[in-house]
């Protein structure tokens, strides 16, 4: 939707389709947001805020999601989705996944389990390698600690089969 919505935006398009596609856009966040406010598992630092918020009562849901969503940020990273507006990773956490655990502007929902299953099982096949070398033993054994909360909070593996020490860490 972003790269549709940069396409719509050209000058020399036709501007009914900038604002369909801008509908199309605000009717997707709205419907994003609002499956957040659910009770639905969420990881990520601004998906434990989330979680927090939901315990405020709200005199209008629907007023506050098309308030909200318009004004929001939230942009797909494929393993989760990102809410920073001018500051944070700078994009690093597209290209390193487990930056979006600890980020306060990252929200993985239970679309990304699969997601969040195939970096921790790939993570593990690293550190099944014996000639990776220390560095990449290393960089593996703390994704798959994220990895492995994200599952946790997503509620893919039970909190037993956390050993994580990442509380209080941030990537960011």
């Amino acid at each position: 939707m972003s790269m549709t919505q940069l396409y719509a935006s050209n000058p020399m398009q036709d501007a009914s389709l900038f604002d369909e596609v801008l509908e199309e856009m605000t009717n997707f966040k709205v419907d994003l947001i609002e499956s957040w406010l659910g009770d639905q598992p969420l990881s990520g630092g601004a998906g434990h805020e989330i979680k927090k918020a939901r315990a405020i009562a709200l005199k209008s849901r629907t007023a506050l999601l098309a308030e909200t969503a318009p004004q929001v940020h939230i942009r797909a990273t494929g393993h989760g989705w990102c809410l920073a507006q001018e500051k944070g990773c700078g994009g690093a956490g597209l290209y390193e996944t487990t930056r979006c655990v600890g980020c306060k502007n990252g929200v993985i929902d239970q679309s990304f389990a699969d997601v969040w299953r195939g970096i921790y099982d790939q993570q593990n096949e690293l550190l099944a390698i014996d000639d990776a070398g220390p560095a990449v033993k290393q960089r593996a054994e703390r994704d798959v600690q994220w990895a492995r909360q994200v599952m946790v909070d997503l509620g893919v593996l039970p909190q037993a089969s956390c050993e994580s020490n990442l509380s209080g860490a941030s990537n960011e």
